[in-house]
C-alpha cells in the first residue's frame, strides 16, 4: 500500500515536471541547451529522481537530447546512417606526404557517404583559431597535428565548434578527445622478428630527437624489448640524431649513419631502423654518400606508410599502417562516435603491416654468399664508417 501511493505521488509529481518542461521546449529552437537538472529542481520544488523520470520520458518520446559532459538540448537523435553531418579536418602543413594522403581519402569517404566535408591546412595555430573563431559548428572535427604538440588553445576551441574532436596520428588518452594512432609496441615486434629472421645481430635504431610521442615510444619499447632478449648490451643500440624542425625528419641522416663507426663488426649482419619522418629519397641517397649498400653492407628498415612509395621507393623494407588503412579507420570511428556519443573517450591503436623488400632481402651474406671480410663496411676506406 505504501508503495503505490509513493508510486502514485512520484507519478503526479513527474507530469507536473513534464507539463513544466514541455512548456520549455514549446518555445525553444531545436539545439538550445536546457537548464540543468539542479536548476529544474530549484525551479519546480521537486527531487532528482522526479526530474530524471521526465527527462527519460522525453527522451523516449525522441524530443530531447543528452550528451555526457554538455548537457540536455532540445531536439531528438536521428538515424546516423541517414543524418548528414558535417566534419572539419585540420592538417598541420609539413612536406610529408602522409598526412595529405590519409586527410584527402577522409575527405572523400565523408563525400560519400553524403556528409559535409571540410579540409583545412594550416601552418599558423593562432590564424586558425581567429578563422574558427565565429558561429560555425561541426558535428567532428579531425585534428592532424603531425607531431606530438597538440596546442592546448586550439584543442579547447575545437572542442567549442565541434560536437566531438578526433585526433589522428596521436596518442590521446588524457585528452578527453578521441584518437587513433599506429600500435608502436608491435611497431617493433615486427622490425625487430623481421630481422632476427633475416640473420641480423646487430640492431642499431636510428631516430630522431625531439617530442614525437610515437618515436619517443618505440624507442622505450625496443629499449625494453631487447632487454627481454638478453640483447641490451650486445647488438641492440639506440641512436638518436638532430630533428629538422622545418622539414621534419634527421637534419643529417648521411652524417648519423658515419658516426655509427660499424667497423669491427660482422659486414652484412647488422641493421639499422630508421624511425623517422625523413623519406625515403633521402635514406637511398644517405647510404649512397656513405658508400653503403643494401643487404650486402648493411640492412635497412624504416618505420613508415607501406604503401607510399615515397617512404620506400621500391627499395626500403617497411613497416607501418598503410594510409589507406588510417584513413580507414578513421572513418570507422568517426561513424562509431556518432552512434555512440555518450560513451567514454578512446584511442584506438592500428596494427601496422610489413613490406619486406630489398633492403633486408635473403640475398645478405649470410643466406649463403661469400661474407665480406669484418670491418670492411664501406667501399672508401678512407670514410669514416670504415675506420
Amino acid at each position: 500500500m505504501n508503495e503505490a501511493v509513493k508510486t502514485g505521488k512520484h507519478g503526479l509529481l513527474r507530469e507536473s515536471a513534464l507539463r513544466h518542461i514541455r512548456m520549455i521546449l514549446d518555445r525553444s529552437p531545436a539545439g538550445t541547451r536546457l537548464p540543468t537538472v539542479r536548476r529544474l529542481m530549484a525551479d519546480l520544488g521537486m527531487s532528482q529522481h522526479v526530474v530524471q523520470l521526465a527527462l527519460d520520458q522525453l527522451r523516449s518520446e525522441n524530443l530531447i537530447t543528452s550528451h555526457v559532459g554538455r548537457g540536455t538540448f532540445v531536439g531528438g537523435t536521428q538515424d546516423p546512417r541517414k543524418q548528414s553531418r558535417s566534419v572539419l579536418t585540420l592538417l598541420f602543413q609539413n612536406p610529408y606526404e602522409r598526412g595529405d594522403v590519409i586527410a584527402r581519402l577522409v575527405h572523400q569517404g565523408l563525400c560519400v557517404n553524403g556528409q559535409n566535408s571540410l579540409v583545412l591546412t594550416y601552418s599558423d595555430t593562432r590564424q586558425v583559431m581567429e578563422m574558427l573563431n565565429t558561429e560555425a559548428s561541426f558535428d567532428t572535427c579531425v585534428l592532424q597535428p603531425r607531431s606530438s604538440t597538440v596546442p592546448i588553445s586550439l584543442l579547447a576551441l575545437l572542442k567549442q565548434r565541434s560536437e566531438h574532436v578526433l585526433i589522428e596520428g596521436l596518442a590521446a588518452e588524457h585528452l578527453d578527445v578521441d584518437a587513433v594512432s599506429n600500435d608502436p609496441g608491435f611497431c617493433v615486434e615486427l622490425a625487430v622478428l623481421h630481422l632476427r629472421e633475416r640473420g641480423y645481430h646487430n640492431i642499431i635504431w636510428v631516430t630522431e630527437e625531439g617530442r614525437n610521442y610515437f618515436f619517443a615510444r618505440m624507442n622505450q619499447i625496443f629499449a625494453a624489448y631487447c632487454e627481454g632478449l638478453g640483447d641490451a648490451q650486445a647488438g641492440c643500440r639506440i641512436v638518436r640524431a638532430e630533428c629538422d624542425p622545418e622539414r621534419l625528419g634527421i637534419r643529417d641522416l648521411a652524417g648519423t649513419l658515419a658516426s655509427l663507426n660499424l667497423s669491427g663488426v660482422d659486414s652484412g649482419r647488422t641493421a639499422v631502423v630508421i624511425a623517422s619522418f625523413v623519406d625515403g629519397r633521402t635514406i637511398l641517397q644517405a647510404l649512397q654518400k656513405c658508400g653503403l649498400k643494401t643487404p650486402d653492407d648493411i640492412g635497412v628498415l624504416r618505420i613508415g606508410s607501406p604503401d607510399l612509395e615515397a617512404d620506400h621507393m621500391g627499395r626500403l623494407t617497411t613497416v607501418g599502417r598503410p594510409s589507406t588503412q588510417a584513413a580507414a579507420t578513421v572513418l570507422e570511428r568517426i561513424s562509431w562516435r556518432w552512434s555512440n556519443p555518450s560513451l567514454p573517450w578512446t584511442t584506438f591503436y592500428d596494427r601496422p603491416i610489413l613490406l619486406p623488400l630489398r633492403s633486408t632481402s635473403s640475398e645478405s651474406p649470410f643466406f649463403g654468399k661469400a661474407q665480406r671480410r669484418p670491418g670492411r663496411v664501406a667501399k672508401d676506406a678512407s670514410h669514416p664508417m670504415a675506420r
